[in-house]
């Protein structure tokens, strides 16, 4: 695990040209950990208020509910105290459309974003080019989302981001835990962002005043169209591959020695053939690395508790995702039953009463570094080869933000407990989960 660490910290390995990402010199003093779904909440508005450059928002959608809609409003009261202000939405549209109708409510993403467009804002919904082909066999909106998603949540505000998995939704808000990094005063970080929001929006669709969805001006694919398919893959791939080499060159050449952390973005977007994720994990080998090293130090792997799912209870086949995800968890505990030391890795479950899990990434430590890993990426397929990913690798020196990193793990782990036998202390799944699971995988 000691040379896995270094692997990452080591900057000649992260400049190097195969990995195309730019570096970030951060000073720890800039970064804070917030703990709570409130916290979250609160810390958007706040910082929506004092906003006067820019708000620019990713998200996989938003909500409809009083809280989302009171956030929405402090966006337009932004824009109309600083008429200069650039407000930059992008969600996805399979899932941003979908109409969910509630008493006094809007019906959707769209319908609640719809005002802000005469404020001068620019909205604009991602549609993957993928589904050009199976639209016309998908008659329910819900469906379409399986085949993929656009998935970043990237909150910026003027010079201030906040990174996350969580969406702007009641339930994030409240009583679904996440994790949420906030870096404050880094313009060249926020620069990076805005600008992929940015050249995402420009292959996206964009909301009109009308509520009509239109390709812009400077792009001419259109990704509901089968036989622009290729092209479409092939400039939005340049793209942001050209994004990526501009900002590396540009930070990489910064002198920042006196800095104590480096924070760098990794993108996967395997549909338009980004993989900056699935190449570090590729050459870093973490997993064979976590379940093959004869000498891995203690490792805690904390994982939702079927009650602690969000799908759990659902309606329709989507009941069964929390007995899909305990089935993989099984097959994983089997695999690691057979290590030489099995011991050394431990299985936590999640478990807060009338609350969901939905935090992911990594904690890493030595006496040297501490790394930890922040975004909206699962570690399931789907992550890597459906939705468009997001997250921030932040390595630090600084003891203080090295306790903060690691008080945020053991703050989310006293919620759980300890899974010692999987053939005991895991629910019984039903008799056609393993089934569903191995016909299903692609989609987790």
């Amino acid at each position: 695990m000691k040379r896995l660490l270094d692997s990452l910290c080591d900057l000649n390995l992260l400049l190097n040209k195969k990995f195309q990402v730019p570096t970030f010199h951060v000073h720890s003093s800039n970064i804070s950990v917030i703990k709570t779904p409130t916290d979250f909440y609160e810390t958007l508005k706040s910082l929506s208020d004092q906003s006067t450059k820019r708000i620019c928002i990713s998200s996989l959608y938003i909500g409809t509910d009083h809280l989302e809609q009171d956030l929405i409003q402090s966006f337009s009261q932004a824009k109309s105290k600083s008429p200069e202000l650039n407000l930059n939405i992008l969600l996805d549209y399979n899932r941003a459309t979908r109409e969910t109708p509630k008493p006094d409510q809007p019906g959707s993403s769209k319908s609640i974003l719809l005002p802000l467009i005469n404020k001068g804002a620019n909205v604009n919904f991602y549609l993957t080019h993928v589904n050009s082909r199976h639209q016309r066999f998908w008659q329910r909106p819900k469906w379409n989302e399986l085949i993929s998603l656009h998935h970043m949540k990237l909150y910026i505000f003027d010079d201030n981001i906040v990174i996350s998995g969580a969406n702007l939704s009641d339930l994030y808000f409240t009583n679904r835990q996440d994790r949420y990094i906030l870096i404050r005063d880094t313009p060249a970080l926020c620069d990076y962002f805005d600008q992929l929001i940015q050249t995402i929006g420009k292959f996206s669709l964009e909301l009109k005043s009308n509520g009509d969805f239109q390709l812009h001006d400077d792009w001419k694919y259109d990704p509901r169209r089968f036989l622009h398919r290729y092209l479409f893959k092939m400039e939005a791939h340049k793209a942001i591959r050209k994004l990526n080499e501009n900002f590396r060159d540009k930070t990489n050449s910064d002198d920042q020695t006196d800095v104590d952390t480096i924070v760098f973005p990794l993108l996967q977007m395997k549909t338009l053939n980004i993989r900056d994720e699935e190449n570090i994990h590729h050459n870093t080998k973490i997993p064979e690395k976590l379940t093959e090293n004869p000498q891995l130090p203690p490792t805690t792997i904390l994982v939702a508790s079927e009650e602690a799912n969000g799908f759990y209870q659902g309606k329709g086949l989507l009941r069964y995702v929390p007995s899909v995800y305990t089935y993989y968890l099984r097959n994983f505990l089997r695999r690691i039953s057979t290590m030489s030391n099995p011991n050394q890795i431990s299985i936590r479950y999640y478990n807060r009463s009338k609350w969901s899990f939905h935090g992911k990434g990594i904690w890493l430590q030595t006496p040297e570094y501490y790394l930890t890993m922040v975004g909206s990426t699962n570690f399931g397929y789907r992550s890597v080869y459906r939705d468009n990913e997001a997250q921030l690798v932040i390595v630090t020196r600084n003891d203080q933000l090295r306790k903060d990193f690691q008080s945020e793990f053991v703050n989310l782990v006293q919620h759980s407990h300890t899974i010692r036998n999987w053939q005991t202390d895991l629910p019984r799944i039903p008799f056609l989960i393993p089934i569903i699971a191995s016909i299903c995988r692609t989609l987790f």
